[in-house]
């Protein structure tokens, strides 16, 4: 018979990585003959990302085509390049495209939609705005326009939402939220903390909630073609009542783990010059980019 008693029993919610036991902690020995460990790389720091995610997500709307195609290029190397590519998946995107995609159509129909030059006012009206406008089917400079227009904001639509997805990606929750602890302890004081809860379970949420969408979708279409008005009932109904119960599971998870407290979310995070040369460095490469010619 097999000795079954010192086999390994995994848990059925593991712990997150920044929950893990303390850098300090005891480790198991290599075996004999095993070639030696390398050092591991400094982890980057969270409130860089921070830094790094709020300024260019307030640039975004300052850059010219030129500088937006040079920030695209620069997201596209970092999801390629690192490890976020690993934890993207195909169904955080899918909904994102659709609404840059509404947000560009949007935006097309009310470039089409322009004030015509000596137009008559409308009769009793005040001759403001709606009664300057005219709709008619427009022509070719102005069809370019639209496109340009719909186009640049469609363009910045998707790299705010690249830069949110690289910012909730390259972190943990609680790394981002002891980060914003630390950003908010000269405004906040000792409550600084309660936000930064609240933002990193909002962070951890997110995907959760994105996910049990798509399974409730995915399980209503297995069950056979709905209606579109019973279907649009369903499933966010589904959705809610899921989320509850995986709220309160959360919940007690959250005070199990003493995370309700103040004591942990003190930030003890050293400080790396290089880190921060290599911020500060793209953060004036951003700034430098809005005076490039449009």
């Amino acid at each position: 018979m097999q000795d079954h008693s010192s086999a390994p029993t995994t848990a059925s919610s593991p712990e997150p990585a920044d929950l893990a036991a303390p850098p300090g902690g005891a480790r198991l020995s290599a075996p004999p003959g095993a070639p030696p460990e390398l050092p591991a790389a400094s982890p980057p720091d969270p409130r860089l990302h921070l830094l790094l995610a709020g300024c260019y997500g307030v640039l975004i709307w300052r850059l010219p085509p030129s500088g937006l195609a040079v920030v695209a290029a620069g997201l596209a190397a970092l999801f390629m390049a690192t490890p976020l590519r690993r934890r993207l998946r195909p169904g955080m995107l899918r909904g994102h495209a659709w609404f840059v995609l509404a947000w560009m159509a949007l935006r097309f129909a009310l470039a089409c939609l322009g004030p015509m030059e000596g137009a008559p006012a409308t009769p009793g009206g005040d001759g403001g705005v709606f009664g300057n406008l005219q709709f008619a089917w427009p022509d070719g400079p102005l069809l370019a326009h639209a496109a340009r227009e719909s186009a640049l904001l469609g363009l910045r639509l998707a790299l705010l939402i690249g830069i949110g997805l690289a910012l909730a990606l390259a972190a943990s929750p609680r790394a981002l939220g002891l980060a914003l602890v630390w950003l908010l302890r000269p405004v906040l004081g000792a409550r600084a903390w309660q936000p930064a809860l609240g933002v990193a379970l909002m962070i951890h949420f997110l995907p959760m909630a994105q996910g049990t969408f798509a399974q409730a979708s995915r399980a209503a279409d297995l069950r056979g073609p709905l209606p579109l008005r019973r279907r649009a009932v369903l499933l966010p109904a589904a959705v809610l009542r899921i989320l509850g119960q995986r709220t309160w599971t959360q919940t007690v998870a959250v005070a199990a783990r003493g995370l309700d407290r103040p004591e942990a979310w003190r930030p003890d995070f050293p400080f790396r010059p290089g880190q921060w040369a290599m911020a500060l460095l793209l953060v004036g490469l951003g700034v430098g980019m809005t005076f490039l010619p449009g």
